[in-house]
């Protein structure tokens, strides 16, 4: 919406004994824009993603259930969403620390002074990462909950392209990768059970369905983009109308319409934001040989990641903050 992925070089790259480290931010999708009581609690993130709590899904009216009331499965997914939210909203915290600690570790790595902490926080960074890995485990009902209900379109939007690209694109995509994820989690973690399953391969591909899903949210951020600037230019059209009417009502209310829609807009500007931060190193995770020959440096690569998630965090605290 966006976890974080542990990715291991090949075993015969000693110049890398720690492992790599993807991050995938899907459940960390903007469902309320910036609006962090309007829409819900998941990871959503407010995303990290932040946010708030999802509200419950009404689907249409069912011929072979009551009028309106949402079936079996709608029902438990619905009270799923707000539990897993928790779970991924302590993650943002430990997004920040992982990051932070490869810094610093990256920063002190040729300091003979600094050599123990370098390497403690290298190992520290690479520990979080698989407990990162773990909490992605939450993710597929959650994708499945917003692919059956539109949620993470982040409400109604005039534009139905947004829906559709939040379904098939967003939730569509991490349907799919978060399987694959967990088989490639099982190939590093239990290659005794897991004999027949190519790790890196698996992850290679699962993250091909990551890139799906930045496109996507790249696409319907801009898409909420424009719309809400075309709103907020016919609300201060509106508002200099009601001012030369001398409408204290309209005076008093249509400004804190404005600030909320700006809101809104410094919110979706930051989620494109963070997917442009981390398409390169989605593509760089896609490629089949990235455990051995990377198409980005640890510094850039690790840097995006960085910059991502101190990104996220202001993200966050400004929806907070209003």
């Amino acid at each position: 919406m966006s976890h974080v992925r542990q990715r291991r070089r090949a075993a015969n790259d000693e110049d890398h004994p720690a492992p790599d480290l993807l991050e995938c931010e899907s459940y960390e999708r903007s469902v309320d824009d910036g609006d962090r009581g309007a829409a819900r609690n998941r990871n959503g993130r407010a995303n990290d993603r932040d946010e708030g709590e999802t509200k419950p899904f009404k689907r249409p009216p069912d011929p072979n259930n009551a009028p309106g009331e949402p079936c079996a499965i709608d029902r438990f997914l619905s009270a799923y969403v707000p539990f897993s939210s928790a779970t991924f909203t302590a993650d943002q915290g430990l997004k920040i620390l992982q990051w932070s600690s490869w810094a610093v570790s990256y920063a002190t790595r040729r300091s003979s002074r600094y050599a123990d902490l370098s390497e403690g926080l290298r190992a520290l960074y690479g520990e979080i990462s698989f407990t990162r890995y773990v909490l992605r485990f939450y993710g597929l009902l959650s994708s499945l909950e917003g692919y059956r209900s539109g949620s993470w379109a982040g409400g109604t939007w005039d534009d139905p392209v947004i829906a559709k690209v939040a379904k098939y694109l967003m939730a569509g995509s991490m349907l799919v990768y978060y399987p694959l994820e967990h088989a490639a989690y099982a190939g590093w973690k239990m290659p005794s059970l897991a004999r027949r399953v190519d790790a890196n391969k698996m992850s290679a591909i699962s993250c091909v369905f990551w890139t799906s899903y930045i496109v996507g949210d790249f696409w319907a951020s801009f898409l909420k983009w424009k719309e809400l600037r075309r709103k907020l230019g016919h609300l201060r059209e509106v508002l200099a109308g009601r001012k030369k009417d001398d409408d204290k009502g309209a005076l008093t209310d249509l400004p804190k319409e404005e600030h909320t829609m700006l809101s809104k807009i410094r919110h979706v500007k930051l989620q494109m934001l963070r997917c442009l931060l981390f398409i390169l190193p989605a593509i760089n995770w896609s490629l089949p040989n990235w455990a051995t020959d990377p198409l980005l440096g640890e510094f850039p690569l690790n840097g995006l990641m960085l910059a991502e998630a101190y990104t996220s965090v202001y993200q966050s605290l400004r929806s907070m903050c209003g």
